[in-house]
Formats: structure tokens, sequence, C-alpha cells
């Protein structure tokens, strides 16, 4: 277990990548930019009476995140993580180390993971700051007067998280069969762009194509998701389920072919 823990620590490390750094801090400030600007322009919105102002807050930042910056932010995240090693033979040193190659394939694909949350939880602590920011400028909104409903703005948060399975299990899988940063990268960005085109149909076929999965997962009040045929099980609908059902596949593939590799 001990080995376990500092494969993920030296994962983190190759993390520290300026790519990296500079893509995380763009989509942080992006989503908070545009969150902000859009609560603090569109007041009538946010000011009706009887409606708790935080949750359409939350709700635009979850919007904003889930359907426009998540998938294609996953997307270059995984291919430049994994460009690290494909870049300059890094997997001939890398496998060369004590540490096992299946260690290696899931240190850093919770390291990967890591990051994810890390960009999350930032963006949800700095719309919750620009609400306070709005609250100063525009007392009319009236957050101090409402409850935050934290367990409702986590759940839009982890069913984004969920429904994103299905797209990190193919980028994973893509990046790790190829060695260029382009091939990946670029299917992944185009894959995001149909899967918001799929999404907006509102139509059944948006359930078996996992990039439209963060769009679909919850009504984020951009589109028209009733036809679709999202299902209710517990905690979880059909759409996370079958993220899940995705990621196990290609990971465990990715995984097999990693093994037989030769380098």
């Amino acid at each position: 277990m001990m080995s376990f823990i500092r494969s993920i620590s030296a994962e983190l490390i190759k993390l520290k990548y300026a790519p990296i750094i500079w893509l995380c801090l763009f989509v942080v400030v992006i989503v908070t930019v545009i969150v902000f600007t859009a609560s603090y322009m569109d007041q009538a919105n946010i000011v009706q009476l009887g409606r708790n102002p935080w949750i359409r807050h939350s709700t635009a930042g979850s919007a904003i995140f889930g359907v426009f910056m998540l998938v294609p932010f996953a997307v270059m995240l995984i291919s430049t993580v994994v460009f690290i090693e494909n870049h300059s033979k890094g997997w001939k040193y890398t496998y060369s180390t004590p540490r096992t190659r299946t260690h290696v394939f899931y240190a850093k694909l919770i390291a990967i993971f890591i990051v994810l949350l890390a960009v999350a939880i930032i963006i949800f602590g700095l719309n919750i700051l620009t609400a306070f920011i709005l609250e100063f400028l525009l007392p009319e909104i009236e957050f101090r007067y409402n409850s935050m409903n934290l367990n409702v703005v986590l759940g839009m948060y982890l069913h984004l998280f969920v429904s994103l399975l299905g797209v990190i299990g193919i980028q994973y899988f893509l990046s790790l069969r190829f060695k260029g940063f382009l091939v990946p990268m670029s299917f992944g960005i185009i894959a995001f762009i149909v899967g918001v085109i799929v999404g907006s149909l509102n139509k059944p076929f948006a359930l078996y194509y996992p990039y439209s999965y963060p769009n679909i997962v919850k009504d984020h009040h951009m589109f028209l998701i009733d036809k679709i045929g999202i299902e209710q099980y517990g905690f979880f609908n059909n759409v996370e389920i079958n993220s899940i059902i995705v990621f196990m596949v290609f990971i465990a593939l990715a995984n097999f072919l990693e093994l037989r590799k030769r380098i």
C-alpha cells in the first residue's frame, strides 16, 4: 500500500508541468468570470420572490462548468498527463523502476482524478466567493437571507463527476494507445462538440454517447432532456450507470493492453 501511495505522489509531482498548471488556471478563471458576469448582468433571474438565489447562482456555475468546460478540460488534461511519459521515451524510464505497471497505470489515473477534483472544488469555492461579492455590489439579491443548500450544490457536482467517468475511461485508453498528443486530444474535442449537439437534440440516442453525459445527467436549464429517457435508480440515474460501465470497460481494456505492451 505504501508503495502505491508513493507512486501516486510521484505522479502528482510530475503534474507540476507548466501546460497543466496553466490549463487548470484557465478553466478556473474562465468559469468563475463567466458565472460572476452572468449573475451580475442577469439580476432579474436571480432576484425572484420566493426563490433561493443560491440555487440559481450555483446551477449557473455547475452548468457552465459541466456543459462547456468539463469535457474539454478532461480531454486536454489526460492527453497532457500521458504525453509527459510519451515524450522523450519516458515509459522506458518509468517501467525500469521497481514499481509494477499496474501501480503506474492506476497511480497516474488517480492523479488525474485528484486534479479534476481539485479544480472542481476550487471552482465551487470561488462561486461561493463571487456570491458574497455580488451581495456586496447588489444587496437586493439577498444571499445572506437564504440558505446555501450545500447538499444540493455538492450533489450537482457529484453527478457531473460521475457522468464524466466514461469520457475519462475512453480518453485514458486512447492516450495510452497513441504516442502522440494530437490524436487523442483531437478525437476528444471533436467528440465533445458532437456530444453537445447530441445532448441538445433531446433524443434517446444521447444515452449511448458518453461525451454527451455531462450535458444531460441533470437539467442545467440549457437543453430539453424530457424525451431522452433518463430514469432514476436511487441516487444515480441510467446516464451515470452507463458512464460507470463505459469507464470500467475501457480502464480494464487499457490496463490489459498496457501490461502486454512492449517498451
